[in-house]
């Protein structure tokens, strides 16, 4: 009996483990942002995208910084989603 709790707890902690999500917080390069309106509509479509968590748009920096789940959501997906709004954005180096 001891054995078998102790092989199931094994599997558990092993399944458990490689299923776990990490944040992560990207800075995104966002263009075409010319009035004070737009960092709100950028962050406004960067937050409908599953997984994200937080976003800080800078209208003097053009950037985004977007904490999100990366298990929900890749870089892609956040890029996307400005883009689609009229704010073409790519991660910044």
């Amino acid at each position: 009996m001891t054995k078998l709790l102790i092989s199931l707890a094994i599997v558990f902690l092993v399944s458990s483990h490689g299923a776990s999500a990490a944040e992560r917080t990207v800075t995104l390069s966002v263009d075409n942002m010319y009035c004070e309106a737009c960092p709100y509509m950028v962050k406004k479509a960067i937050e409908h995208v599953s997984g994200v968590s937080q976003v800080t748009v800078s209208f003097k920096d053009k950037t985004a910084i977007v904490v999100f789940d990366d298990a929900k959501a890749a870089v892609k997906d956040l890029t996307s989603a400005a883009t689609t709004a009229g704010f073409p954005s790519a991660l910044k180096s």
